[in-house]
């Protein structure tokens, strides 16, 4: 079960194929034809840009790391795309986890000894998260990040992967929103008007991107179960007065 629409890379490709009037291939990876082979490069490209470019729930997933008092080196998911900003927290302290770049981790270092900085802090160093100081013994510290497989295994449902290899692999995009980008690239690349697309492909994107997220109702009268009221004529928004 997802929120999107997901659909195979071929029938992606035969859907973009037949809507800029090109011949419907039957296959993209296996057949010798330009067009389905243009398209299906095209894909492996347009993922990783989609992934990168907007928040899609899809592909978030946790990373946790247990200290052992001494270990201040802890390897990176080999999945990593990025890792999300101000999720790094430490379990046992409570405190978030602060990211540090070159500079402020040598002062810190240089400090550290004045047992000032209690919050933990790292930073990432050949592809590892480097702590300042090593995680206590059994201290559980937990971020978020976003995963690079963007792509369902087309023989085995249950691998991800980050490149799309045969017909039946799937991408993990909203099926019409990945064929207008395919349609888009193809209009691109060849210098042809590309408006009319961009628009498409634009009004797609926001309608499929608010489903990534939820959000309160706003209640002026205070009837959701939290009783409080955002908008209120008597404490904060009085009937006279907008003027001044």
């Amino acid at each position: 079960m997802s929120l999107f629409t997901y659909a195979p890379i071929l029938q992606c490709v035969q859907d973009a194929c037949v809507q800029l009037n090109l011949t419907k291939p039957t296959g993209v990876y296996d057949i010798a034809d330009e067009h389905a082979t243009i398209m299906g490069s095209y894909a492996n490209m347009i993922g990783p840009m989609m992934v990168d470019t907007e928040e899609w729930q899809q592909f978030d997933k946790p990373l946790s790391i247990t200290g052992d008092g001494s270990q201040t080196d802890f390897p990176l998911p080999s999945d990593l795309s990025r890792i999300k900003n101000d999720t790094g927290w430490s379990h046992a302290n409570r405190r978030p986890v602060i990211v540090v770049n070159e500079q402020q981790f040598a002062a810190i270092r240089a400090w550290v000894s004045q047992s000032f900085f209690i919050n933990p802090a790292c930073k990432i160093a050949n592809d590892n998260l480097v702590f300042v100081t090593a995680p206590a013994l059994n201290e559980n510290i937990t971020f978020e990040y976003v995963s690079k497989n963007w792509v369902i295994d087309g023989t085995t449902p249950s691998v991800l992967k980050e490149r799309i290899t045969t017909n039946s692999d799937t991408p993990m995009f909203d099926s019409v929103l990945f064929t207008i980008a395919l349609r888009l690239k193809w209009l691109q690349v060849r210098g042809m008007p590309t408006a009319q697309a961009q628009q498409e492909f634009n009004i797609r994107l926001s309608q499929v991107l608010p489903r990534n997220i939820m959000a309160g109702v706003l209640s002026l009268n205070g009837g959701t179960y939290t009783g409080f009221r955002y908008l209120d004529g008597f404490y904060n928004s009085p009937d006279t007065g907008f003027s001044l």
